[in-house]
């Protein structure tokens, strides 16, 4: 099924592009052996996108370490059809993305190995979309992969991938931080864990979560 945006008012990202962002996690609680994982929530998703855990970092008790990203947006393409809890995406290929002009990427499948072009398509400004063409493997085929988009070469969200399917997706990125076992690359189920919003306000770049062990603060500079 084909997933569509008519358009995305990106006015309020293009100051932040390149911007560097960051999130100094505290953990101040007797929870030992997670990592502290970042990954993003969409305001449009298609019906099969899963998020990922984007970055991750170990996280011992009286610890504080430091997550940073810069505001580039990418395509990826990953190895793993079967999308489930926790199972890694399997990145195999990046591929640089822009808001305007290169925001379409085709997906092809080739001599076994899945591989981007840039494609010109009539999506608009503002959305990253991606058309898989008829030599993608779908359901049920064993070469089957994913295939999504990421910020700052690390992907975010993936969808199985099926032949002439066209994949859009807005790029407002809500980041949401957790204290789990899931390592970068791994698929999350939001649902299955505490996860606090980092919302950046007044164009702040710089966060500052401390978690007790039941509650997460943060704060902005």
């Amino acid at each position: 099924m084909t997933h569509t945006l008519q358009g995305v008012d990106v006015a309020d990202l293009v100051p932040s592009l390149g911007a560097q962002h960051s999130v100094a996690v505290t953990n101040h609680s007797t929870v030992d052996g997670r990592n502290a994982v970042l990954f993003q929530g969409s305001p449009s998703l298609p019906d099969n996108a899963v998020p990922l855990a984007w970055l991750a970092r170990l996280s011992r008790p009286g610890t504080t370490v430091t997550l940073e990203w810069s505001l580039n947006y990418c395509f990826v393409h990953g190895r793993q059809g079967n999308l489930h809890d926790g199972v890694d995406y399997g990145g195999a290929g990046v591929l640089d993305a822009r808001l305007a002009r290169y925001n379409v990427a085709g997906l092809s499948y080739r001599a076994g190995t899945f591989g981007f072009r840039r494609e010109q398509g009539d999506h608009p400004d503002g959305v990253l979309a991606i058309f898989q063409d008829d030599t993608v493997p779908g359901r049920g085929a064993y070469r089957r992969g994913c295939v999504g988009i990421g910020m700052d070469g690390a992907a975010t969200f993936v969808a199985a991938t099926e032949p002439g399917v066209d994949l859009t997706f807005d790029p407002h990125p809500e980041y949401w931080l957790t204290l789990a076992r899931y390592a970068a690359g791994a698929v999350v189920d939001p649902a299955a864990i505490q996860a606090v919003r980092l919302t950046f306000p007044g164009g702040k770049t710089r966060a500052h979560a401390t978690f007790t062990g039941t509650t997460w603060t943060v704060d902005y500079r």
